[in-house]
């Protein structure tokens, strides 16, 4: 440890810069001007590049299977149109309409959707039903049908009155009533209550690319409106996700992948715009309150503002755009970036208090807070830098960026700063002093004689000991688990902080996309959008369908499988089947229909009718059906297949099971036989084949592992290089351990408290831990750095404890601002934050204080002083320093 700092003269790069500053303040404003004028028309020029698929390496199995789902269908998932009302004939009317004016619209649908021919189905649907149920079926029509025949033969007399035979097949009915999603009863997609009617729109490009899908949602929301204005029947269409329409009046809503996308990625952006005036506000009122002075914060928040703008110029030279992520990234550096001014601020504002010259003043804040300032930026440019080894590019892009930008901030506001106050003293010497005002340096000794000391920093330390292990050991899980739902406070506690996997908790409350998906859902009870599995021909398009539905129990996150061959019979079934039909047809022949009753006659030519179907195999399937799994004529050749849609049976909301379907789903082994389907007949064995399932669902289960691996990897990453880097300032164990207590502990703390509060981690918050890590560095290094300049910790902690709380609560009021925001997942990362720097800076004012006193202490004894003695060093030693 130091004794007397004169011992330890600046360096001569950070002099020479020093003086360049107070010497040349008008050519460094003009290159700075110069540059900024670069920065803003760079800034002017950037574009955020909306496709979500480009953040994941294309370099991924996931990302690659479902760029082949794309090329064969032009896009996974569907643009939904739900109409609702409770007149079923309105309904269809208008979604007559609607198809017609959405197909002509070359430009923005591929196709839609909205109702299929169910005629070949119902026809056929007794070759599907299970053996056993077609017999139980024949029973009770035959057992019907004599008995209608007798009792409508006028010669009919009972001698004791008998009741009629019912005809129920409900039972039967309900079991074939659908085939997928489809309900076999319509042609059109339409509820079973027949409140809620769906169209399906393939758009041109995938749901990636959110940017067209918001600006199609525009344009139909403004079709729609001129639809209502113009339709002959009067009706009007209101979009609403919760009302029920009639015969005038019908709600519609989007929903689906595409919609849910858009809604994703706008819901932080559109909870951003309050949270930025907000954030600001706060900020300038507590740079205000701290400076008691307007003409600081105008200083340092135009500095920030210039280097948030150099940045985004460094962002258009370097990556040309910003991503969904990265376009978050001007707020977080102006939250950060704003403490380099700050500290620069008091630290001038105490050297003019020692009664310095202007230019000299700023000469030595330059050279006595810079390198606390250059160490603070290092490090928590390095803990940006750190989330360049995630494989997710929203987190690598961001992590580059903000790790250049603090850089830049650190050096914009030791530049520009200096710069503006040294211009004002050319002006006037006295201008500085009136514009930022001074401090007076911390008397060191009392009225008498005896050295301003932190009082008992050994019981403080152990108190406040105590109450870290008391609230550390809060988040330690001392049980595994989940809590019950009803598990009160204590019961609750030792399940210690937790991992929250649901990610409808981080969406903005009742988002109406996802309200209309979850009536889909209820009213028709399947996931709205299916997953994709690839097969190159009808063999393995066959191997596959069968695998999947064998057996329910093997994928019990599955529930529902469309595939072509879900049109064709099962071979035993439709055998065994056509025997039973044959067989029922020559018991029908001495039945004259005609003897039946007038409302029983019309039923029975479609009855008959399907008495006559016969097994059929994959190439007898309807166009219209198949073609809904084949690729389109613009497919690629290489891409040229079949595809199977699978439905999960989970909540896909719910991270956990989430991963579950997409782990059941990733690959699929089923056993095929060659050439099954060709002309020439199977070409050799069976052989096992691995199938794998493509969409949203699987690039997001890629992107949840990512960013529960990253986390910890970055965590681990860069706690590592902030022990290093401590190291290296201080060439000293103990006090680079000392400068990290803050750090480490507060940190600690805030997850004590979250579990005290049953506070949870989650995907979006969990990012927040590494910024934290970095940005809670500087807490110790300002304060220790102050304290080596040879005074006492009391003097450290009233000279520079101001800016240490300042620039902690203009941080803490930028992710305060984030608790109004509508989206939860930013409401999360707000409060996790503020609760990391609120705890931090306890943490600084108290354990570190105490364990600088102690140190203090030792340094006294060392030196063969009482500690409670006088100290020869004064208030302020900071002009040998800077000598």
């Amino acid at each position: 440890m130091s004794g007397n700092p004169s011992s330890h003269p600046p360096p001569r790069l950070a002099l020479a810069y020093a003086e360049m500053l107070v010497r040349r303040p008008g050519t460094v404003m003009t290159v700075l001007l110069l540059l900024l004028g670069l920065a803003v028309w760079g800034t002017s020029k950037l574009t955020i590049n909306s496709n979500q698929l480009d953040l994941i390496s294309q370099d991924l199995q996931e990302v690659k299977d479902v760029k082949r789902v794309i090329d064969m269908v032009g896009g996974s998932g569907f643009f939904m149109v739900a109409l609702r009302g409770d007149d079923e004939a309105t309904l269809k009317r208008v979604a007559d309409d609607l198809a017609d004016m959405v197909g002509k619209d070359k430009e923005h649908a591929r196709s839609i959707t909205y109702k299929i021919p169910v005629e070949f189905v119902q026809n056929n649907m007794v070759l599907f039903v299970k053996t056993e149920d077609l017999a139980e079926g024949k029973r009770r029509i035959m057992a019907f049908l004599k008995d209608q025949i007798r009792r409508a033969n006028p010669f009919y007399i009972e001698i004791k009155k008998t009741e009629p035979v019912k005809l129920d097949l409900q039972d039967l009915v309900d079991k074939y009533s659908s085939v997928g999603n489809k309900s076999i009863a319509d042609d059109y997609y339409i509820s079973p209550d027949r409140k809620l009617l769906l169209l399906l729109i393939k758009p041109m490009w995938d749901t990636n690319q959110i940017g067209k899908t918001k600006e199609y949602v525009d344009k139909l929301r403004v079709d729609l409106e001129q639809y209502s204005r113009s339709n002959k029947a009067g009706v009007q269409l209101v979009e609403d996700y919760y009302k029920m329409g009639d015969k005038k009046t019908v709600a519609y809503g989007f929903t689906g992948s595409y919609k849910t996308a858009v809604d994703d990625s706008y819901a932080i952006e559109d909870s951003l715009q309050p949270v930025t005036v907000i954030a600001l506000v706060a900020i300038f009122a507590i740079t205000i309150a701290f400076f008691r002075k307007w003409a600081p914060t105008l200083i340092v928040v135009s500095g920030t503002v210039a280097g948030t703008l150099y940045t985004l110029g460094f962002t258009y030279a370097t990556l040309g755009e910003l991503n969904m992520i990265t376009s978050i990234l001007g707020g977080i550096l102006m939250g950060f970036g704003i403490d380099y001014g700050i500290h620069f601020i008091f630290r001038t504002r105490l050297e003019l208090g020692a009664g310095k010259r202007y230019d000299v003043a700023i000469r030595d804040a330059v050279i006595n807070a810079g390198r606390p300032a250059l160490v603070s930026a290092v490090v928590v440019a390095g803990s940006f830098y750190v989330l360049m080894v995630s494989e997710f590019k929203g987190f690598s892009q961001f992590g580059f960026l903000a790790g250049t930008g603090t850089l830049m901030l650190g050096f914009t506001l030791f530049s520009w700063c200096p710069a503006l106050l040294a211009l004002a003293g050319r002006r006037n010497p006295e201008l500085p002093q009136k514009l930022i005002g001074v401090m007076k340096p911390p008397p060191a000794i009392n009225a008498s004689g005896k050295e301003l000391r932190i009082p008992r920093p050994g019981l403080v330390l152990a108190v406040g000991c105590v109450i870290v292990a008391v609230v550390c050991g809060a988040a330690i899980p001392w049980k595994s688990g989940e809590p019950p739902a009803d598990a009160g406070f204590f019961a609750r506690l030792p399940y210690g902080v937790r991992f929250n996997y649901n990610t409808r908790a981080l969406m903005p409350a009742n988002q109406p996309s996802v309200v209309l998906q979850d009536e889909i859902n209820a009213r028709f009870k399947i996931a709205s959008d299916p997953l994709a599995v690839y097969t190159q021909d009808l063999a393995e398009t066959e191997a596959l369908y069968k695998e999947l539905t064998a057996d329910p129990k093997k994928r019990p996150a599955i529930s529902q499988v469309m595939s072509l061959f879900t049109f064709v019979p099962p071979e035993g079934i439709s055998q065994a089947n056509a025997k039973i039909l044959e067989e029922w047809q020559e018991e029908l022949k001495e039945i004259d229909v005609k003897a039946l009753p007038p409302e029983t006659q019309e039923k029975a030519a479609m009855f008959f009718k399907m008495l006559e179907a016969r097994p059929f195999d994959v190439h007898h399937v309807p166009e219209i059906y198949a073609s809904q799994f084949r690729h389109l004529p613009t497919t690629s050749p290489e891409n040229h297949g079949y595809l199977t849609f699978i439905y999960p049976s989970v909540d896909l909301w719910d991270g956990k099971q989430m991963l579950q379907f997409a782990d059941q789903t990733s690959s699929i082994k089923a056993m095929v036989t060659p050439g099954k389907f060709t002309e020439g007949g199977p070409t050799g064995a069976p052989v096992e084949k691995e199938f794998r399932a493509a969409g949203a669902t699987q690039l997001y289960a890629s992107l949840a592992r990512m960013v529960l691996k990253d986390a910890k990897l970055t965590v681990i990453l860069t706690a590592l290089w902030i022990l290093v880097m401590h190291f290296a300032d201080f060439r000293n164990a103990k006090l680079a351990l000392a400068s990290v207590i803050p750090l480490t502990v507060g940190l600690a703390m805030m997850m004590g408290f979250m579990a005290l509060f049953d506070l949870r981690l989650n995907f979006m918050n969990i990012i927040i831990l590494p910024i934290l890590l970095g940005f809670g560095v500087s807490h110790g290094l300002y304060l220790l750095h102050r304290f080596l300049e040879g005074t006492s910790p009391l003097v450290a902690l009233r000279s520079v404890g101001a800016a240490v709380a300042s620039s902690t609560l203009t941080a803490v009021a930028g992710f305060a601002a984030l608790l109004v925001a509508s989206h939860n997942g930013l409401r999360s990362m707000g409060l996790v934050a503020c609760i990391g720097l609120i705890t931090t800076l306890l943490v600084s004012f108290t354990v570190l204080a105490a364990v600088m006193q102690l140190m203090h202490d030792k340094r006294q004894r060392d030196a063969g002083r009482s500690p409670e003695g006088g100290s020869s060093t004064g208030g302020d030693t900071s002009s040998t320093r800077a000598a």
